[in-house]
């Protein structure tokens, strides 16, 4: 099934890029990459690409919902725009941040940052701030292009270095293991078993 993309941002592109594939879906238009403002604004107003034969994916970050829970998020959401979304139309949230999901690879991540595996966080979905834990990782490579390009010059306000996204980019499409990182991160694994119930009819 071709899977319309409605992201977050760029981080989300790239996931899906790899994870529809991964589920059995062709990745369709993307849509958004504005931030989660306009996911939340719009998220209801794309049901109309959710049909028999394509599906829309929702991708966002949770602690971006500001909400207590995952129900309360797609209430926020889509419910109250759009009580009963079609069967294809899915809306799933990363807990807390994208990032999670792929810290939640250890042995990919790892080997990327060049880091030991016992520095990753054991379970991802409770870090607060995945993306700024991922950041000091990579402060702490052995490998200088992961140091510089992932995290901030000391003293900058900037969250994260200059190829932040060139290289998580790099890391999504060559490197990050999706089965690996669904015992870890669970939300990862809701979001791969719904799309495959969709591939299966």
């Amino acid at each position: 099934m071709i899977i319309h993309l409605l992201a977050e941002g760029h981080m989300e592109e790239a996931v899906a890029e790899q994870l529809l594939p991964f589920c059995g879906h062709r990745l369709g238009v993307v849509y958004g990459k504005r931030g989660y403002a306009y996911v939340q604004e719009m998220a209801a107003k794309f049901y109309h690409l959710a049909t028999k034969y394509s599906g829309v994916l929702v991708l966002t970050d949770f602690r971006d919902a500001k909400t207590n829970c995952v129900a309360d998020a797609l209430q926020e959401y889509i419910w109250h725009r759009l009580p009963e979304p079609p069967r294809t139309f899915l809306c799933r949230f990363a807990v807390n941040e994208l990032e999670s999901w792929l810290l939640a690879d250890y042995e990919g991540l790892a080997k990327f940052l060049s880091v030991a595996t016992s520095r990753l966080p054991p379970q991802p979905e409770k870090e607060e701030f995945p993306k700024r834990t991922l950041v000091n990782l990579a402060r702490t490579s052995q490998k200088r292009r992961i140091r510089e390009g992932i995290a901030p010059p000391s003293g900058h306000r900037a969250a994260v270095g200059p190829d932040y996204m060139p290289l998580m980019r790099e890391f999504i499409a060559d490197f990050w293991d999706i089965a690996a990182a669904m015992r870890r991160a669970p939300s990862l694994g809701r979001c791969v078993r719904r799309l495959r119930e969709l591939s299966q009819g």
